[in-house]
């Protein structure tokens, strides 16, 4: 039994490789991400590529207990064993890529306790700063300049001290940064400040500059920076 974790890009259906196509086309199952019992954007890559596949939900709840979240997805992988069991190579799409903040990898560990001769492989896909570099016509560093991908759930000093080390940036997830600090410590250090909501999809919107600090209430967002 393989199970094959594929980045599947940010969004835009066209922006997922043929490698990840080729193996979902040749998988014997799909698993397909959910959160809040909801279609995810993986999923709607997949549905606009793939088609004539049996797939399946699987729920990974937005919690930062790490016991809550593996006992539910357990509980999801116990209940399709059987499918499970029946199937060589099984396919599961992730957003951005397969090794960057991946769902994947929660997955991937609780199946390795109800199979643990599971082989995984891994597809790369494209992140969420290079689509949102990419929309806004922006380099991400170049020569020797340091470049740092930095998760807003992180705590403020932890933020700061990333930044405080690097010439570029991107931030994940900014709507999740609530101390005042990080925006002030933003603004005396960078020149160039990029906010991209819904990059590459139909709702794309590019904030620059001081406004692109303000009212960032998207899931679905990244901060660019540059000194």
């Amino acid at each position: 039994m393989k199970i094959i974790i594929a980045g599947v890009g940010p969004g835009e259906p066209d922006l997922i490789s043929l490698s990840a196509v080729n193996a979902a086309r040749e998988a014997d199952l799909i698993l397909v991400p959910h959160s809040n019992d909801r279609q995810g954007i993986a999923e709607n890559v997949i549905l606009q590529n793939i088609s004539g596949k049996l797939k399946y939900p699987v729920l990974f709840p937005m919690t930062a207990d790490a016991q809550k979240r593996s006992e539910i997805i357990a509980g999801q992988i116990e209940n399709l064993k059987a499918e499970l069991q029946n199937a060589e190579k099984i396919f599961f799409p992730v957003i951005g890529d397969s090794v960057l903040y991946s769902t994947g990898a929660y997955l991937l560990e609780e199946m390795q306790k109800i199979f643990p001769d599971i082989e995984a492989e891994f597809i790369p896909g494209i992140s969420a700063h290079s689509l949102a570099c990419a929309c806004a016509k922006q380099f991400m560093a170049m020569s020797d300049e340091i470049f740092s991908v930095i998760p807003g759930t992180a705590q403020s000093e932890k933020i700061c001290a990333a930044l405080n080390s690097c010439n570029a940036a991107a931030i994940y997830k900014p709507k999740a940064m609530k101390d005042k600090k990080i925006f002030e410590f933003i603004k005396e250090n960078f020149k160039k400040i990029i906010r991209v909501d819904f990059a590459g999809l139909p709702n794309e919107k590019i904030f620059e500059g001081s406004e692109a600090l303000e009212n960032i209430n998207e899931y679905l967002s990244v901060l660019i920076l540059k000194r």
